[in-house]
């Protein structure tokens, strides 16, 4: 329909005009009380709404990088736990080293019984003639007791001071000789007199290990300590197996170094010493083997310590980032939110003025018209 198809009077005209105006005031105002937004578009507020965009932008990125510094503390606290654990280890193979200090060499026992003169006893090597009592005696013999407690007496006091056991002790029960090693320079065997003529002289080559069954159980607890460790890893990531973590910071990036926690990693290998003073598969049988051991669990301690402050070092530097991306976030949300959100208070007064302006200008619409229809009583 053209402009000038219908002619409105100037009155009615200009309340129209007010009346559409009013309507879409209307609009804009029920727009901005169902989204909640005075800036919904860029039509809007081109400058409120692209700077309200880049706000909630950097917002959402942030918020990304926030959920990944969630899980790189998982990561490390999943190590801190195993660090525990390893730690409670070591301080149980500590307690059963200094257990074992405290407990007897590893041994073993010679039974003296009746020794007739000339019976040859071999020690270290050497060949010791047998004499009758009261005679003295050779650098190679020895005296025979009155009785076998005596002759318990004088073998150990030889075995005690002959050149070929120095490293050997010899201590007497009665008619039981025992025998354990001083150094890591002579087998428990190697003094075990060895008797190749005669009667009388019964050697035991088995060997009473204490400290070797302590040895045993300390083993255990190296073993379960690499266990530990190889299992205190958090979505495959094992900070005590060497791994890195790079936890992403907005501009910048942390890399938590792991380290080796097995007990090979903490320093030297924690297995209990073993030493060529006794059989193969025996372990601790002189008091230095085991302040060796507790020498290296000190170490691993120490390392196990100076690593755990690194990390937990790492962990505050990763809390004090999550707690400024926090507020950042919530500063830009702000920001943004000042920028397009509407006054709820204030859009609800408008919209009442203006229903009240749409009904003043519908009626003065009305009163307009009343001109124009004068011209119907003519007819």
């Amino acid at each position: 329909m053209a402009l000038n198809d219908i002619s409105l009077t100037a009155g009615m005209r200009s309340n129209l005009v007010n009346l559409q105006d009013t309507v879409t005031l209307l609009n804009r105002t029920q727009g901005r009380l169902a989204s909640g937004k005075k800036v919904n578009t860029a039509l809007d507020n081109p400058i409120s709404f692209f700077t309200a965009q880049a706000h909630m932008s950097r917002a959402s990125s942030i918020s990304a990088l926030k959920d990944g510094m969630n899980e790189s503390v998982q990561v490390i606290k999943a190590a801190d736990s195993g660090i525990k654990g390893v730690s409670s280890l070591l301080e149980a193979a500590r307690t059963l080293a200094q257990s074992a200090k405290q407990a007897a060499s590893n041994y073993v026992k010679v039974s003296v019984g009746t020794i007739s003169a000339g019976t040859v006893i071999t020690i270290g090597g050497t060949a010791y003639t047998a004499t009758a009592a009261g005679v003295t005696a050779a650098s190679t013999e020895f005296n025979i007791g009155t009785d076998a407690a005596s002759t318990a007496s004088n073998l150990a006091a030889l075995i005690n001071t002959a050149a070929e056991t120095t490293d050997m002790q010899a201590n007497v029960t009665g008619s039981m000789i025992t025998l354990s090693a001083k150094s890591a320079t002579v087998a428990l065997t190697s003094a075990t007199a060895t008797v190749s003529a005669g009667t009388g002289f019964t050697a035991d080559t088995t060997v009473t290990a204490p400290r070797n069954d302590l040895a045993k159980q300390y083993n255990t607890v190296i073993t379960q300590l690499d266990a530990l460790s190889n299992t205190s890893g958090y979505k495959g990531t094992n900070l005590l197996q060497s791994n890195n973590l790079n936890v992403g910071f907005e501009g910048t990036t942390l890399t938590v170094q792991g380290f080796d926690a097995s007990a090979s990693g903490l320093g030297a290998s924690l297995t209990a010493t073993k030493t060529s003073g006794g059989a193969s598969n025996l372990a601790w049988c002189l008091a230095s083997d085991i302040d060796a051991d507790l020498a290296k669990l000190e170490t691993a301690t120490n390392k196990l310590n100076t690593e755990s402050a690194k990390l937990s070092s790492s962990l505050s530097i990763i809390n004090i980032r999550q707690d400024f991306s926090t507020n950042m976030i919530n500063t830009l949300t702000e920001g943004a939110d000042k920028l397009t959100l509407a006054d709820m208070n204030e859009e609800g007064a408008n919209m009442l003025m203006l229903q009240t302006r749409q009904s003043l200008g519908t009626t003065s619409l009305s009163l307009a018209s009343q001109a124009a229809q004068a011209v119907l009583r003519l007819f």
